[in-house]
């Protein structure tokens, strides 16, 4: 597929031209505002097949694609160990959006330093191919919202995961918006593994909002998976590829109601499917979940509006991650929030700190390079 969007209302950069980077310029190349119009990668591998497959100038050095090219979207999907410099040199060569991949950072000062330099210039800024972004989540909020379930009293959710930086801000990033992105009052957490270690690992426990909203994050795997929302008169849950609502009967009395007094309402939500998706030419293409990623930060652009899942939803979950751990390392007391010591961190696993193909090998990245096609 050659360049087909002339017109397009948005030129995009992408810097990282690997894995995940060809999937993103795929997805852009599927929206009729946005367009893919240069790229940087420092392997030289990775940027031949990119100008093969996408017909664009390309860029050793992504400093000089800034300064050469108008980028309206820099998109830097890279390892997290060079994320926030980059996002901050994109911020400060004009860009109007900026979209990265997660985590976002390590530290909370490196977190904050990101999404700062883009407040102060009025850049928007997504980070995370997410499932915040997904239409229904906002379909189910807007009819919360409206009354459907009643008051929004607690929310579980069921992500058991051994990275809770790395995965586990999808699920966190959910129980944020249904918690209607409040500021968090407290967190006590626990560790599965060492709390000890700032690497990425698993963990829980409970986050108290600080408009009363409270939530528990289970760490240990269990029947289901997924978010629950917990109204006065009903439940709004996930499994992140179906969406289910239900409500009590109008008669029922919520202190004493019955489970068969719970009805569901069909009909509400279109579930999805991860299965993979290819082309003619058996090449895989952008899923639902990344076609919404990019709908979002068009949407910001065209709306004059935050992305659905923002780089300051990103920071604030980092901070309850590493608030569950600060609570362990203090046997297991309340951590009131916002942190003070913004130099705590949670470090990525190796193949989300480094260059995949540095830590898996060339044999199997070229094998997952050869999923995408243009």
């Amino acid at each position: 597929m050659k360049n087909r969007q002339a017109d397009a209302k948005y030129r995009v950069g992408l810097i990282g031209c690997g894995r995940k980077g060809t999937e993103h310029a795929r997805g852009y190349r599927f929206h009729p505002l946005t367009e893919v119009v240069a790229a940087t990668d420092t392997d030289p591998e990775n940027l031949t097949l990119f100008c093969e497959r996408f017909d664009v100038p390309v860029y050793a050095d992504y400093e000089e694609m800034l300064d050469k090219e108008r980028i309206d979207i820099a998109a830097p999907i890279l390892p997290t160990s060079v994320n926030p410099e980059v996002v901050v040199t994109c911020a400060t060569a004009g860009v109007k959006a900026i979209f990265c991949e997660k985590p976002m950072s390590a530290s909370l000062e490196d977190a904050d330093r990101m999404v700062e330099v883009c407040r102060s210039r009025g850049i928007k800024f997504a980070a995370g191919d997410a499932f915040r972004n997904l239409p229904q989540y906002w379909s189910a909020r807007e009819m919360i919202e409206a009354g459907e379930i009643g008051e929004i009293l607690s929310i579980n959710l069921y992500d058991a995961t051994s990275t809770i930086s790395g995965a586990g801000c999808q699920g966190l990033s959910l129980m944020r918006m249904f918690a209607w992105d409040s500021d968090v009052d407290q967190v006590v957490g626990h560790v599965m593994t060492d709390p000890f270690s700032d690497d990425d690992q698993d963990m829980g426990g409970y986050v108290r909002f600080s408009n009363g909203i409270e939530c528990l994050v289970h760490s240990k795997s269990a029947a289901r998976r997924g978010i629950e929302v917990m109204g006065s008169r009903g439940i709004f849950a996930s499994d992140y590829s179906s969406f289910h609502l239900w409500k009590l009967d109008n008669s029922a009395n919520p202190r004493s109601a019955k489970l068969s007094e719970l009805h569901e309402i069909g009909g509400l939500f279109h579930d999805l499917t991860y299965e993979p998706n290819y082309d003619s030419d058996g090449k895989g293409l952008p899923g639902n979940r990344q076609m919404a990623s990019i709908q979002s930060i068009v949407d910001s652009l065209e709306k004059d509006i935050e992305p659905r899942c923002s780089g300051d939803n990103m920071l604030k979950v980092l901070e309850i991650a590493i608030a569950f751990r600060e609570s362990h390392r203090r046997g297991h007391a309340p951590v009131k929030l916002p942190l003070e010591n913004r130099s705590l961190k949670i470090i990525p696993i190796p193949a989300r700190w480094l260059n995949k193909k540095e830590v898996y090998g060339r044999e199997w990245y070229a094998k997952e390079m050869d999923r995408y096609a243009q």
